[in-house]
């Protein structure tokens, strides 16, 4: 009994150091969504820094290879230094998907620890219901495609 309680707060407290940390996080992601005039019809907001954790990244270029055609989701990268490199890596063609935006302005670009890292936001009635970061201490890509 006593196990499972701390494996419980563990597990509680490795989410939340992985999601956005408090309200300020939120509120920068939602002031961004609006700057960006993003439309809120998208179920999955998936944000790709340019730089930062390097296996993180990957993993997030990887998830969105797999799944750049999924209308529910709108793929942001931010900080890109290179769109040509991106592309030339990812084998996507942007300018074919109306669900990747350029944040050329960096609008989505935290200003955290956390701006190393892909995060991925799930919105509900035009609003963020959740967020949390890829980081090598969680598999959120992974926890992702199990609830699409």
């Amino acid at each position: 009994m006593k196990k499972n309680i701390v494996t419980r707060l563990a597990l509680y407290f490795v989410v939340l150091f992985v999601s956005c940390s408090g309200n300020s996080e939120k509120e920068f992601l939602m002031n961004a969504i609006k700057q960006a005039n993003v439309d809120t019809k998208y179920e999955w907001i998936i944000i790709l820094p340019g730089l930062g954790c390097h296996g993180c990244i990957q993993e997030g270029e990887f998830f969105m290879q797999e799944n750049v055609s999924n209308p529910q989701m709108l793929f942001v990268l931010t900080n890109i230094e290179s769109l040509k490199i991106f592309q030339q890596k990812t084998d996507i063609k942007v300018s074919e998907h109306s669900n990747i935006y350029i944040d050329r302005d960096n609008h989505f670009k935290l200003l955290t620890e956390n701006a190393i890292y892909p995060c991925i936001i799930h919105m509900v009635d035009g609003k963020i219901s959740q967020c949390i970061f890829q980081s090598p201490k969680t598999d959120a890509f992974h926890k992702l495609r199990k609830s699409i």
